[in-house]
């Protein structure tokens, strides 16, 4: 039996904290799988759901959807125990053959909306929907005496 006398602070052993100088992107996925995971991380560019913005004033709160390519009797807009769902159905013909798809999303919507006065409408691919305020749920300032 032969012993081999090694010296573990040698030049020539590359320590992990040096590798990890030398390739520090080597732990992170590859582009090619960045790139097919993104579906998941901007749900607007999957098939099945819809790239919402949401926002408010003083008087209304504000939901923007984006339904590329979708008709207006393709969408349907509910609300239902406090939960606002944007159902939009995309259909393409090719020849004989049709296909279609649909995509959903649904926003969780505050107490003290008007559900009797909400709008939307549907321009360029962007469907608006306004939710007004009830005016007890409006802020109001109180004069100090």
């Amino acid at each position: 039996m032969k012993l081999i006398r090694s010296n573990p602070f040698s030049l020539n052993r590359v320590s992990d904290f040096d590798e990890w100088f030398r390739h520090p992107f080597s732990s992170l996925p590859s582009l090619s799988s960045f790139i097919s995971n993104l579906g998941e991380v901007f749900p607007g560019m999957t098939g099945d759901k819809l790239a919402v913005d949401v926002h408010e004033d003083k008087d209304n709160y504000f939901a923007s959807f984006e339904v590329p390519g979708v008709k207006k009797e393709d969408v349907k807009i509910e609300l239902n125990n406090g939960l606002l769902t944007v159902t939009a159905e995309k259909r393409a013909k090719d020849g004989e053959k049709e296909s279609s798809f649909s995509m959903t999303r649904s926003v969780s919507v505050p107490d003290g909306v008007n559900a009797e006065a909400i709008s939307a409408k549907l321009t360029d691919g962007i469907l608006s929907v306004t939710l007004p305020k009830q005016e007890r749920s409006k802020p109001r300032t109180i004069a100090l005496n």
